[in-house]
C-alpha cells in the first residue's frame, strides 16, 4: 500500500479552493486506474504559504521556503501559476524554475505544475452540470452563457465569464446572497473530470502527474504491471 500526501502552492484563495479538491480527486482517479495496489491519501490537499521573511523572494525561492517548511507533510507539490496570454511563458517562468529546485533539494517528493489556459476560473467553467448543481438551478448552459468545449480555452475573461454565469443561475433564488467564491470548493469537488480532460492544459497537468506517480513509484510505468 502507498499513501500520497499531496500540497498546493498557488496564486490565489480562490485557486486553493477550486484546485484543492479537485487535485485531489485527480490523483485518486489515477491511482484507482493504474495503481498495481491500493493508494491512500490524506483528506485534503495542503496549502502552502511562504514564511513571512520571503516575502519579497523570487516565486521559486518562496515555494522552495513553503516546501520546506512543510518537509514531511507532502510527496507531490503541486505548483499553480494562471497562464493569462501565454501558457507557455507562465509554465517556464512561474513553475518550471521551482520544480527545478524541488527537484533538486527533495528526495522524497516532487513537483508538479498547474498552468490552466487564462486562469483557474477557466477549469470552472467546463461543466455547466455543476454548475447546475451548486446554484439549484434548472437554466442551461447557452442561458448561462457557458462556452462549447471546444472554445473554453479561447475565452479571454473566465472568471468574468464564471461570475455572469453565476449570476444568471441564481437570479431567481432570493435567499441566495452568497457569490460564486462561496462555491468553488464544491465545484472543485464535483466538475467533470472526462470534461476536463478534453481541454490542453488540464491535459498536460494529467500527463505530469502521472509521470510524478510514476518517479514516485505509486503507479507503475507503462507495461511494468
Amino acid at each position: 500500500m502507498h499513501f500520497v500526501s499531496l500540497a498546493l502552492y498557488a496564486e490565489g484563495r480562490a485557486d486553493y479552493d477550486f484546485l484543492g479538491p479537485l487535485l485531489l480527486r485527480l490523483c485518486e482517479d489515477l491511482c484507482l486506474n493504474e495503481a498495481s495496489q491500493h493508494v491512500e491519501f490524506a483528506e485534503s490537499v495542503l496549502a502552502l504559504s511562504e514564511p513571512d521573511e520571503f516575502a519579497g523572494a523570487p516565486r521559486e525561492e518562496r515555494i522552495l521556503a513553503a516546501a520546506r517548511k512543510a518537509h514531511g507533510a507532502w510527496r507531490v507539490l503541486f505548483v499553480h501559476a494562471d497562464a493569462d496570454s501565454d501558457a507557455e511563458r507562465a509554465h517556464a517562468e512561474r513553475a518550471q524554475p521551482a520544480i527545478v529546485r524541488l527537484q533538486q533539494e527533495f528526495a522524497d517528493g516532487i513537483g508538479v505544475a498547474v498552468v490552466p489556459v487564462r486562469e483557474t476560473e477557466a477549469w470552472a467553467i467546463a461543466d455547466g452540470d455543476a454548475l447546475r448543481q451548486a446554484s439549484g438551478s434548472s437554466v442551461s448552459d447557452q442561458t448561462m452563457g457557458l462556452p462549447a468545449t471546444r472554445a473554453i480555452e479561447a475565452t479571454a475573461d473566465p472568471k468574468a465569464v464564471l461570475d455572469k454565469a453565476w449570476r444568471i443561475a441564481t437570479a431567481a433564488r432570493l435567499r441566495q446572497r452568497r457569490t460564486v467564491s462561496a462555491k468553488l470548493s464544491y465545484l472543485g469537488e464535483t466538475v467533470s473530470l472526462d470534461r476536463l480532460r478534453s481541454l490542453t492544459a488540464f491535459q498536460q497537468l494529467e500527463q505530469d502527474l502521472r509521470q510524478a506517480l510514476r518517479s514516485l513509484r505509486v503507479i507503475p510505468w507503462a507495461g511494468t504491471r
